[in-house]
Order: C-alpha cells, then sequence, then structure tokens
C-alpha cells in the first residue's frame, strides 16, 4: 500500500477534531448504541495511508481526552485507541489498498479488540452493559466505513500526471 501525500499542513489534526466532535456529540440514547467509532475509524484511516504520520502518541493521548470528557477510567479510551493504530500499523503492509474486505476485516479485529477491552474495564468497574447492544457500534462501524474512508480522501492531495 503506497503511502499518500496530505493536502494542506494539518490536515490529519483537522480530521482527528472533526472525529472528535462526532464522538462526544450528544445523540438520542436509542441512536448512541448505533454510533460508529469515530476516532477510531479516523486513526485507522491515517494508519492505512499515512503511517509515517501516525502517531501511536496521539492516538494515547486523543483517549485520554476522551477519558476526561466521557468521565471514564483514565486510560481506557487511550490504551485502546493505541491498539486500534497498532494493530492497523502492524497489519498494514500484510492488506492491498483496494481490498475492501481486508480493510472490513482488520476494522472488525482492531475494533472489536478496542470495545473488549473497555468491556472489560466496564466489567471490572461495575458498570457492564446489558445484553449483546453494546457490540451494534461495531456493526455501524462497518457499516460507515467504505463511505467514511472514500470521504477521507478530501484531505489526500491528487497526484498531477506527468506532462
Amino acid at each position: 500500500m503506497n503511502e499518500v501525500s496530505i493536502r494542506f499542513t494539518g490536515a490529519m489534526m483537522l480530521s482527528l477534531l472533526v472525529a472528535f466532535v462526532l464522538t462526544i456529540l450528544p445523540v438520542p440514547e436509542k441512536w448512541s448504541l448505533w454510533r460508529p467509532e469515530w476516532l477510531a475509524l479516523t486513526l485507522m484511516h491515517w494508519g492505512l495511508l499515512a503511517p509515517k504520520k501516525s502517531s501511536l502518541l496521539l492516538a494515547w493521548f486523543l483517549g485520554l481526552l476522551l477519558d476526561v470528557i466521557q468521565g471514564t477510567v483514565l486510560g481506557q479510551h487511550a490504551f485502546g485507541l493505541m491498539l486500534v493504530l497498532f494493530i492497523t500499523l502492524r497489519m498494514r503492509p500484510r492488506i492491498l489498498k483496494d481490498s475492501l474486505f481486508q480493510q472490513l476485516f482488520l476494522l472488525f479485529i482492531s475494533l472489536g479488540s478496542y470495545l473488549l477491552i473497555n468491556l472489560w474495564i466496564l466489567g471490572i468497574t461495575g458498570n457492564t452493559p446489558p445484553g449483546w447492544s453494546y457490540w451494534l457500534t461495531v456493526i455501524s462501524s462497518l457499516l460507515v466505513w467504505p463511505l467514511y474512508h472514500y470521504y477521507m480522501h478530501i484531505y489526500h492531495a491528487r497526484k498531477k500526471p506527468f506532462e
């Protein structure tokens, strides 16, 4: 998979800021079960297409910020988002750039690990969510990924053919 060039300085930060706002945006209780993991999707996108510019430290910092804002155990989302980016960076050389099924499988594995860690921490603290509805986030993220990944290309510079 070839690395892409970023359209403007700060494009990655802008996309992560938008994803962070989408993550903390209040939604009705029924919809919150289906909310995609926007930060994880954005980190995975940048991990796939610009691995040299992706940072585990930035993922950890964003997770800590999310922990503080949501009032969860400090480090819960930080470790999870760092794990998502780490799995993406490690598996990146093994997947094809345009293979949607390989990307969806990678997303399933990394988001599943992230949510499993969160579920484990919620269980330890006595806040275990009831039933299987906790896992609807993975389904919604898998459904949103093709369009989200496609529209994230607005942050990439277009390559002009040699004249």
